[in-house]
Formats: C-alpha cells, sequence, structure tokens
C-alpha cells in the first residue's frame, strides 16, 4: 500500500513537471514563430519593394497588403494575429510592424507573443553620407552625435554655467548662430555662447 500511494505522488508529480515544461516550451515555440515569421515577412516584402521599384499607387496600402500576405504565408498556428503598423514609406524603404499573437496554453489560458521589426533597405541609406555635429563648451565636448546629410540638427538641452546666461550655439569659424530646423550638410562644430 505504502509503495502504491509514493507511486500515485511520483506520477502525479511526474505529470505537473510535464504539464509545466510544455506550458513553458509552448510559449517559446509561439514567440520564436511569431519572430520569424515577423521578420522573413518584412524582409520579404522590401526585397520586392527593392526588385521592382516603388508601387504604382501613390501610397503605402499595396505595401502593407503585400506584407500581410506574406506574414499570414508564414504562421502556420491556431492564434489570432492583430498587426500594428508603424511605419511603412516605399519611398525610403522603411516598414517598421508590430505584431501581437494570442493563443490558449494548454491549460486554457489565453497569453500574447508581441514582436517588433524595423527594416530600413540599405540601398536608400548608403545614398547619402554622414555627418558629424559637436557641441562645445569651452573647448570641451559637450555633445556628439552623427547624422545623414540633409537632416535636421538636434539642439541638445541647454547647458548651465555658474553666474552666466545660456545665449546660444555659434558655430565655430562662422559666428553664425544655430536655428530650430537647421540641416547638416557637412561637419560642424558649435560653440556655446554665455552672457
Amino acid at each position: 500500500m505504502k509503495h502504491m500511494i509514493f507511486g500515485i505522488a511520483l506520477l502525479a508529480v511526474t505529470i505537473m513537471v510535464i504539464a509545466g515544461a510544455m506550458v513553458v516550451s509552448g510559449s517559446d515555440v509561439r514567440v520564436n514563430e511569431a519572430d520569424k515569421a515577423l521578420n522573413t515577412a518584412v524582409e520579404q516584402t522590401l526585397e520586392q519593394l527593392k526588385k521592382y521599384g516603388s508601387y504604382e499607387i501613390g501610397n503605402e496600402q499595396e505595401l502593407i497588403a503585400d506584407f500581410q500576405q506574406s506574414l499570414l504565408m508564414h504562421i502556420s498556428s491556431d492564434a489570432s494575429i492583430k498587426v500594428k503598423i508603424l511605419t511603412a514609406d516605399t519611398e525610403k524603404g522603411v516598414l517598421d510592424v508590430e505584431i501581437t499573437e494570442t493563443y490558449k496554453t494548454v491549460n486554457d489560458k489565453v497569453k500574447q507573443a508581441v514582436c517588433r521589426k524595423t527594416v530600413i533597405l540599405e540601398e536608400y541609406s548608403e545614398k547619402r553620407g554622414y555627418c558629424t555635429v559637436e557641441f562645445l563648451i569651452a573647448g570641451t565636448v559637450y555633445e556628439k552625435y552623427s547624422l545623414y546629410k540633409g537632416s535636421r540638427i538636434v539642439i541638445p538641452r541647454e547647458p548651465g554655467k555658474r553666474g552666466s546666461v545660456f545665449r546660444g550655439w555659434k558655430k565655430a569659424g562662422e559666428g553664425s548662430w544655430l536655428k530650430e530646423g537647421m540641416t547638416a550638410e557637412e561637419d560642424m562644430v558649435f560653440e556655446a555662447v554665455f552672457e
């Protein structure tokens, strides 16, 4: 009798461990499937854009439709899929998508797997070179970043200096002031001006 109770308890623990492993592995399988399907669908859609050029209709609806068709071809599970298009730009070759896959686990709980993918066609990013923009305070680098030529310069937060009031950023060597909406066509250095 003692051995029978021990055997039943051992069987129950084994079943619980197997069920727990199935729930965990099922969740991992769903996340992997969603991630792989999203990666493949986004890359195939932009490859079509690269191969055949821009779409005939003047908006991104055809790009989105191609993506959704490709995504559905790569998902084989019985889940509901919510697709959120964050950016779809045929001119710049950008597609930023988030999908949420909702499914039921072995123990009938509803779970979600969320994946996001952003792809930019390299041929578009290689057309423009980079510029470096530096902001100096008394010869010391306050902030420095790179951006595409022709991109708007992001003005850093105003620096503080005891006993002085920040007046603005002046381009080194020229004396012209940095203004909102100014673009970078070359490497630029700006110096902080205090009064």
